[in-house]
């Protein structure tokens, strides 16, 4: 059978995948929605979405499931929208049920998904021709804080996409423009991976304010959690992340430039930039302290990059820094565990971009 043009299915029923499900649900796509446990499928209030924010409006869903079959069934595109973190176990789960010809793309890959995602498919027995992509960052700031009504902050001006195949990113990003006009083909995976800015604004915020979140304070996560000296240090990691990017000829902007160009920040410093950026002025922080903030931004971010910088030989203290803090607190070795040198394949990733070291 052929694959349904029309049929999107999301992967996750987070913030991010019910906001996803929703935009694609309001733009006339048939919409999947897939959960990981039954109970999450059974919190749905009804077939609908209602989503407010930047744009509003009931949205239908046709079909929310935690069997991955039903969902990938003859849908053309597939959104992954899960942590980064889970892009392992969401690759597992997958593989049995992909076809020929469709299009998986990770929203976003964070530093190198596509690469881990790939490798954890071909492991698990997938043979099918896919068009594997991914994002520099997601395309909403959304929260859904009651299940079936997300709420969209703004959607961003410029999506970068990059495919695991290089000749894949235009047609991946032609297809994606349907619904988000704002997609625009990235110089690759490096570039895309490059411009995390997860791994920038989500661990050391949240690391720094801990306490707050520990004793369960709502507090506005980038207006009120980023201070001037939190955004100095900040910016002492974008340096790190910019000479890294330098050394591989990656075309990613410095954090200033990437806010201005997403939300028409402005400001001379990282601090004054937030504050400008209106899309984060409703943004709470954290509601625990077992956040993705560093859960997932520190495996799937800091440490590729820190990894590829010490291929590299570059000096990235802070990086490192941050990497060992987090490790300490949560006591969980994130190196090992994130996408380091074993996971993978540095050599392959340079030489793919005509980058040496």
């Amino acid at each position: 059978m052929a694959l349904n043009e029309n049929r999107v299915a999301v992967i996750s029923s987070g913030n991010g995948g019910q906001s996803m499900a929703a935009w694609y649900a309001l733009h006339g796509w048939e919409v999947r929605l897939y959960a990981r446990e039954a109970e999450r499928v059974a919190m749905f209030p009804s077939a609908e979405f209602i989503l407010s924010g930047a744009v509003s409006g009931r949205a239908p869903l046709q079909l929310i499931s935690c069997e991955m079959e039903k969902v990938l069934q003859d849908a053309a595109l597939i959104m992954v929208t899960t942590p980064a973190q889970y892009h392992a176990v969401i690759a597992r789960a997958m593989a049995p049920w992909l076809r020929d010809g469709q299009t998986v793309v990770l929203n976003p890959g964070r530093t190198f998904g596509v690469l881990e995602f790939d490798a954890v498919l071909r492991e698990n027995g997938c043979r099918a021709r896919l068009r594997l992509a991914e994002t520099d960052t997601f395309v909403f700031t959304c929260r859904c804080e009651q299940v079936g009504r997300p709420v969209i902050h703004r959607v961003k001006d410029c999506l970068k996409v990059a495919a695991l195949a290089p000749a894949d990113t235009l047609p991946v990003t032609a297809m994606l423009r349907r619904a988000f006009p704002t997609a625009c083909p990235a110089g690759g995976i490096l570039d895309t991976g490059l411009s995390n800015m997860g791994m920038l604004f989500h661990p050391v915020p949240a690391l720094m304010n801990l306490v707050r979140i520990e004793a369960g304070e709502r507090f506005r996560y980038y207006h009120e959690g980023i201070s001037p000296l939190v955004a100095e240090m900040l910016e002492r990691l974008d340096a790190e992340r910019m000479a890294l990017a330098r050394a591989v000829g990656a075309p990613v902007l410095p954090v200033l430039d990437w806010l201005r160009s997403k939300y028409g920040s402005a400001g001379g410093t990282l601090y004054d930039a937030l504050q400008d950026t209106n899309a984060y002025a409703e943004v709470y922080g954290p509601g625990d302290t077992h956040t993705r903030y560093i859960y997932e931004d520190v495996p799937t971010g800091c440490v590729p990059m820190l990894a590829l910088g010490r291929r590299l030989g570059l000096p990235m203290p802070l990086t490192a820094s941050v990497v060992g803090w987090a490790s300490a607190v949560c006591g969980v070795d994130f190196y090992a565990r994130g996408r380091n040198e074993k996971r993978i394949d540095l050599t392959a990733l340079l030489e793919g971009a005509g980058a040496t070291a």
